[in-house]
Parts: structure tokens; sequence; C-alpha cells
């Protein structure tokens, strides 16, 4: 995403305002707000608006405020408003995109209706844009911006600004300049500053940071994201099997793909399937929610059966020793949650790169003794309450309430360690083999622990009650 033009001012205006005036649909407001108002803030602002609201507003907007707001609106929107406007000012809007925008904006865009928005555009456009589509949307290459700046490495610094200064309006980052040598293979780096402070016959290789960090075209755009971050990037370029510079990933990309996956990961956790797309919560429709949504219930629906199924296979132990229901939910629950828990710590370090499949012996020792320790006084604390708070009146017949304290606390050490230990080992194994461990450790977890809760608790009171 592009950074906004400079007569956007620092000081951001609070959202609610920005609502009030686009809900107006009065060209004079918005074209007022347009002109004070970050063109971030207005992204923000247009997600408060459902489909209907929104289009309206939309169709408020003169063209050249939906060009200098375009870089900043999700594509559907875009395309909502396109198709309303004459060829000269479709034209004026998609000039105003910057190259990865614009690029997002004709992945989104059915295939059919691509070429009619190329014709549109001015040929070193049409090309930049062609070059980008032929790497996958979620790829680095698919996610990069070819206006960055690059110099031979032969030149001198008089040369090399002089190339600079003929190409600047057309550059998204110069705080970055990267050498190249005549095949644009990437060589390494300078700043701006060191070509404006020395002279003017100093050759470029010898200024030049001879860093050559970079991502592969085709490598993930969290991979991508994470060098970034990993090495405190301006931008990271980007080149092709043979390291030849094609574009870099700024910052800001990294940041928006930084939140497009920890959505993701927070969605399939929670049993949310399919694509969440480019809208906000609110412009999603009901249909695509209950899609999304409901064929993880229903799968876990049925798996919840295997309780019932539990619960009546020990039926009799229920009837026996009728105080054991008062503490199965607990019980149950406390798996659950510790196992959610273990799942999301070991999933958040694989994200941040720190565990991988060759760890998996390491992190089963530290949750085995995590669980343990949690199980562990979990159990005596619960045990304590049934021993000493209970009333002894509640024991079934031949049973000390003893006994009861020493089934629900050995049953929650139980039940807490082998939870921990799922949680921790699924999205280990789901990496392995090539899965997402965000999708084992949803709702799946819990049913699973539940069962194992149930089963445990059950089969101790069988061993230990006379």
């Amino acid at each position: 995403m592009s950074a906004p033009a400079d007569s956007h001012p620092l000081q951001p205006i609070e959202i609610d305002s920005i609502v009030e005036v686009l809900q107006s649909r009065s060209a004079e407001r918005i074209q007022e707000i347009a002109r004070e108002a970050h063109p971030g803030d207005v992204e923000q602002a247009f997600e408060r608006f459902d489909e209907e609201d929104r289009d309206e507003i939309l169709a408020a907007l003169p063209t050249d405020v939906l060009s200098e707001w375009a870089d900043y609106l999700p594509p559907v929107f875009l395309e909502s408003r396109l198709v309303t406007l004459p060829k000269g000012e479709q034209r004026e809007v998609l000039d105003a995109l910057s190259d990865d925008e614009l690029v997002d904006f004709l992945q989104e865009v059915e295939e059919v209706e691509r070429p009619q928005y190329l014709e549109l555009l001015p040929e070193e456009k049409q090309e930049v844009s062609q070059d980008l589509l032929r790497y996958p949307e979620h790829t680095a290459g698919g996610r990069m911006t070819m206006a960055m700046a690059s110099v031979g490495a032969e030149l001198t610094v008089k040369e090399a600004l002089d190339e600079l200064r003929a190409v600047s309006d057309q550059k998204e980052i110069l705080s970055r300049i990267y050498v190249v040598d005549d095949e644009r293979h990437l060589l390494g780096k300078l700043r701006l500053r060191d070509l404006a402070f020395n002279t003017w016959d100093t050759p470029v290789a010898e200024l030049m940071d001879s860093d050559q960090t970079s991502v592969d075209a085709m490598a993930d755009q969290e991979e991508a994201a994470k060098m970034v971050a990993r090495y405190d990037l301006m931008a990271l370029p980007v080149v092709d099997e043979e390291r030849r510079l094609l574009g870099v990933i700024t910052h800001d990309d990294a940041i928006e793909i930084f939140e497009e996956e920890s959505t993701e990961d927070i969605e399939r956790t929670a049993g949310i399937g399919g694509e969440r797309g480019d809208l906000a919560y609110l412009q999603t429709s009901v249909w695509t929610h209950w899609k999304r949504r409901f064929g993880w219930v229903l799968v876990l629906a049925f798996l919840a059966l295997t309780s019932g199924w539990v619960l009546h296979a020990f039926e009799e132990v229920m009837t026996t020793y009728y105080i054991l229901a008062l503490y199965l939910p607990m019980v149950v629950a406390a798996g659950g949650n510790t196992g959610a828990q273990s799942a999301t710590m070991v999933i958040r370090a694989m994200s941040l790169g720190e565990l991988g499949p060759a760890e998996f012996g390491r992190v089963v020792w530290k949750e085995s003794r995590v669980g343990l320790l949690v199980g562990g006084m979990l159990g005596v604390c619960v045990a304590m309450q049934v021993q000493f708070l209970l009333p002894a009146s509640l024991a079934p017949d031949g049973v000390q309430m003893m006994e009861v304290a020493a089934v629900v606390g050995i049953a929650l050490v139980a039940q807490v360690l082998t939870s921990t230990l799922i949680g921790a080992s699924l999205p280990l194994l789901a990496r392995m083999a090539r899965l997402d461990p965000a999708v084992v450790a949803s709702p799946a977890i819990t049913t699973l622990v539940d069962v194992s809760g149930s089963v445990i608790y059950f089969l101790l009171a069988l061993a230990l009650f006379p």
C-alpha cells in the first residue's frame, strides 16, 4: 500500500466524525473531509457500514476523492463503484492505484473482466500489472511493488542522482536504493543520504552495503513478512530464481500480511473455515458467515455425541456414586482450558519461527512438566475443597469423603496432563503432515479432551471406590 499524499495532516481525525460526514452523502462535505482526513482513517470509517449504506456512500463519492482513497478501499468496494463510472473516470481511478494495490484489485475481479480494466491503463502500468499477475496472490511476488529505486553499480554518485531524479515521482520508496549489475542481479543497497553526502565522482560500488538479504518471488507472503520483521527492514527485495531484482515488500505491506495471517489463524482456531476476503465484519453477509461457521459446528456436534456414549457406558457408576456428577463438568472444563492454552502457546511459537517438528520431543517434555505442575496444584486445591468443605453426608454408602477427594484430585492431574500433551502435540503433528496447525487447534481439541476427561474420571472411580 502506498503512503498517503503529503497534503494529509499527521493529526488523525476521529473515526466517528468521518462516519458522520460519510453518512450525510454530501459531496461537498465528503470533499472537505478528503482534504483533512488520512485515507487510513477513512478506511476504518468504511468498516462501520453495512453493504447497503456502503454502496450509497460510494455512489456519492466524487471521482477525485475516489482516486485519493483508492489504495485504501477493498477491491470489491472499488469495483462496485467503477462499474458506474464512464471509461475516462475509470481510467483516472485505476491510474491512481499503486502497482501492488492495482494487482490486488485485478486479482479480485472476475478473470473475464480483467482485460477491460487492463486496457484502461497506460502502457507502462499494463506491463507492470501483467508481470505481477504472473505470481499467485499469496506469494511474495503477488504482494510486491515494483515502484522501488535501483541503480547500477558502475555509476558514480552524480550519475545515480541524475537517474533517480528522472524517476523520483514514479517510485514508492527512495529511502532504500538497490544496487544491481547489468542483468539486474541484486548486489546490495544504499541510502539516499549516502548519495547526498558524498562527492559526485565517488563510485556507487564503494558506498553500497553488500547485504543481499532477499526473498524468492514464489515464497509464501508470510515468510516475506517474517523476514521484514526479523531483519528490521524498511523494504525486503524480491528476486527471481536467478536472484534478479523484481520488486520489494514494504514494511506497511508486511504489517498488512501479519494482520491477514493472524486473523486467519484466530478464525481457524475458532473453527471458522473458508476465505475471509477483504470485507469487515459488518460488511460480510449473513449467508457468508453461515457458510464459514456451520460446517465445523455440525462436525463438532456429532463428535460431541461421543461424550454422551461415555456417560451412557458409565451410567451405573454415575448412579451408584452420584457425587461424581458434581465434579464431572469441572474436570472436563479443566482439560479443555489447559489443552487450548497449550495449543495456543505452541501455535504462536511456530508462527514466530521458534518451533518446528524437530522440537517435538522437547515440546512434549516441557508441556508434560507444565501439565503436571498445573494439574497437581489444581488437584490438591480441589481435593482439599472436597475433603474439608463438603458435608460427609454427600458421600455414597460405603465410600469415605477422602476417597471422593482422591478420585477428583487424581482425575484432575491426569486430565490436565493429558490435555496439555494433546494441545501441544497436535499442532506439531499437523505441521509434520503439511496441514495448517490452526485447524487442528480448533474446538476439535476441546471435544477430544471432553471425551478423554470423562473416561479418565470414571475409570478412576471404578479403580478407587470399593
